[in-house]
C-alpha cells in the first residue's frame, strides 16, 4: 500500500471521528438546553407541558443527525474501504 492511499484512509478515519464529535456536541446541547426549558416550565407553574414542542422537534433533528451520522455512508467512504480491502488482501 502506498503512501497516498495510506494517507486517503486516514482521513477517511478523521472525518469519522470528527462527525461522531460533532454529533455529541449536538446531542450535548440538546440535554442541557431542553433540561433548562423543563426546569423553566417546572419553576413558572408547571401547568401545560409547552416544553415538549421544541423537544419533539429538536428530537427528531437529533435522530436524523444521528442516523447520517452512523448509519448511512459517504460513497467515497464505501470505494475507499473496497479499495483497503483490496489492498491489504494483496499485501498478504
Amino acid at each position: 500500500m502506498d503512501d497516498f492511499a495510506k494517507a486517503a484512509f486516514r482521513e477517511r478515519e478523521a472525518k469519522k471521528i470528527l462527525k461522531r464529535r460533532v454529533f455529541l456536541l449536538h446531542f450535548s446541547i440538546f440535554l442541557v438546553t431542553n433540561a433548562f426549558l423543563v426546569l423553566v416550565w417546572y419553576v413558572t407553574g408547571h401547568q401545560y407541558p409547552w416544553f415538549l414542542f421544541p423537544l419533539g422537534g429538536w428530537f427528531i433533528g437529533i435522530v436524523a443527525h444521528g442516523a447520517a451520522t452512523f448509519l448511512l455512508s459517504d460513497p467515497q467512504d464505501v470505494i475507499l474501504a473496497k479499495e483497503e480491502k483490496r489492498a491489504r488482501s494483496g499485501d498478504t
